[in-house]
Formats: structure tokens, sequence, C-alpha cells
């Protein structure tokens, strides 16, 4: 099992969490992916160009439910999990509401 980061970059990076359950035992996946960090005026051209290439909200969760359903397909999790819930974070504080 590889160990996550003591610390993430969240100008850089946000988490996604998977929370399911297996054998009556809540479990958590926890991963990173690359995020923008949005500037506080109005984005230019480039960076409206830039953002388009970062998957939003909606995509990580599709994705999210993807890497679940594929575990459960390819046994690295038991078919009879199920899913939970699924959180992203894209900043520091929430992920310390998600206990991480």
């Amino acid at each position: 099992m590889t160990r996550r980061p003591d610390s993430i970059d969240y100008a850089a990076q946000c988490t996604i969490c998977i929370d399911y359950e297996e054998s009556g035992v809540a479990n958590r996946i926890v991963y990173e992916r690359p995020q923008m960090q949005l500037p506080e005026r109005p984005l230019t051209a480039f960076e409206r160009m830039k953002l388009s290439q970062y998957p939003d909200d909606e995509a990580l969760t599709i994705e999210a439910k993807a890497i679940f359903a594929d575990m459960r397909r390819t046994g690295r999790i038991s078919q009879s999990a199920t899913l939970g819930s699924i959180f992203i974070a894209r900043t520091s504080a929430a992920a310390v509401e998600m206990n991480l």
C-alpha cells in the first residue's frame, strides 16, 4: 500500500475520498488529482483555456465512481462493497473537515 504524503499542496492538487462499506466495515479510498488555483480577479483568456483542462467536480465524481466500480470488478474490494459517498477537498480546510 502506498502512503499518502503528509502534506498536500492544495494550490496544485485536490483530494478525492471515496467512502464505502465492505462486510460491515467502513473504508475509504483517498487519492490526489491536479487542480488549478483560481486567482481572486477575473480570469484571463489564457487562464480560462488552462482551467478547461482540469476536471470539474462532476467529472471527478464520475471518475471516483468508475474507480470504485473497477476495484470491485478486479477484486481489489469485494463484490458486496457498497459505495457510500464521494468527497472532493479543494482546500486544506476542506481536507481537515474530512479528517485527512
